[in-house]
């Protein structure tokens, strides 16, 4: 079989979530299949790694300057075509085989459409709409976002596939930073506080950021409590205010993108994720790894993914996140019980899982 895939989301060095999932299962299809045929679409010069994979995967590098996935690869499949197409990400080419398949990871658009700019909602409300009515199958990664797309979208369930997020540290892509960046942020490691509640994803408004900072200030004002909130992640939509509550507040720390997540994860004494969406939520995984307490929402995918490994609080009730930060930071029974049910519940996740599933899909059979 020859399958193809558009793998620009996995061609960089800085990932976020999705461009992770796509580098993760790419790497994972490497390992798991060696009888079939894998063609990478890619819009720029392929990463060190990519070059790196077996001879059964193809690199094919195709420029264009805007709406490359809807027409370039569009072009692409008539005059190249492949037995199945995976979209890694929501954008169905106008042009595309019959077996087309389409990971859609979240609806973030649709519940907090003023975090976008009026051209990206209506792009991405439009590209997921063309996917979920012309792709054969869609992948969704969790039950949430599956339940998401079905009431938004009004296509039946059958047609959306539920196939989780892996981990597997054998598997980890080590972003190309310079040498430069590498030892700034290891200089910024070691001069954090002894004491930290750590926050890793994207500075943007869905994920509440201005309200963990909020409560984590009057926490501290209430409790004294000795740690600092560390904050590690790239700028995303509307980032200015948050950045604006980080400049007011020493004891709040933004440290930019994290090249090693772990770095600021093995000295972290709490991870919090405060989101008012999302669609997975691949931090907490990173964190039961590391051995590291969680903290979370109640709403959307976090408790699907969490279960009975994290204390949950409403995102919209202050006193709630700071009861179950507080909680998690001074009761070491319940610290120690969180680590070790995240540790059990980390099993349930694997890339090879996440590969093999998703295989079987792309071939057209039942996951």
């Amino acid at each position: 079989m020859r399958i193809g895939i558009e793998a620009e989301r996995a061609n960089v060095t800085n990932p976020t979530g999705v461009e992770h999932y796509a580098q993760q299962l790419i790497l994972s299809f490497a390992k798991e299949n060696s009888q079939d045929e894998f063609v990478l679409y890619l819009r720029t010069k392929p990463v060190f790694w990519m070059q790196q994979l077996p001879k059964n995967f193809k690199l094919k590098v195709i420029p264009f300057p805007v709406f490359w996935t809807q027409l370039r690869i569009s072009w692409e499949m008539l005059v190249a075509p492949v037995d199945v197409l995976f979209i890694m990400a929501s954008a169905l080419p106008l042009i595309h085989p019959k077996n087309s398949v389409v990971t859609i990871h979240d609806l973030a658009w649709e519940f907090y459409p003023e975090t976008f700019t009026t051209f990206m909602r209506w792009y991405l409300r439009f590209s997921t709409w063309f996917a979920c009515k012309f792709a054969r199958s869609i992948i969704a990664v969790s039950e949430q976002t599956k339940k998401d797309i079905v009431q938004r979208y009004k296509i039946s369930k059958d047609k959306v596939s539920v196939i989780y997020h892996g981990f597997d540290l054998s598997t980890e892509i080590h972003t190309k930073a310079s040498p430069e960046q590498l030892s700034e942020e290891q200089e910024k490691v070691a001069a954090l506080p002894e004491k930290y509640i750590l926050y890793i994803s994207t500075l943007q408004p869905r994920k509440n950021v201005s309200g963990l900072i909020e409560a984590f200030i009057e926490l501290k004002r209430e409790k004294q409590i000795q740690h600092s909130l560390v904050l590690v992640g790239g700028k995303g939509w509307l980032f200015e205010n948050i950045m604006q509550q980080i400049q007011d507040h020493p004891e709040v720390i933004y440290c930019g993108y994290g090249y090693d997540r772990f770095a600021y994860l093995k000295r972290a004494d709490l991870l919090v994720q405060p989101s008012f969406y999302e669609g997975f939520g691949m931090s907490l995984l990173d964190a039961f790894e590391a051995g590291v307490p969680v903290a979370c929402s109640n709403v959307s995918a976090l408790p699907e993914v969490a279960g009975d490994a994290a204390i949950y609080f409403d995102p919209k009730n202050k006193q709630e996140m700071k009861s179950a930060i507080y909680a998690a930071i001074t009761d070491r029974s319940l610290h120690d019980v969180l680590i070790a049910k995240g540790r059990e519940r980390l099993k349930l996740f694997t890339w090879t899982k996440s590969a093999k599933q998703t295989l079987t899909l792309l071939k057209g059979e039942h996951v």
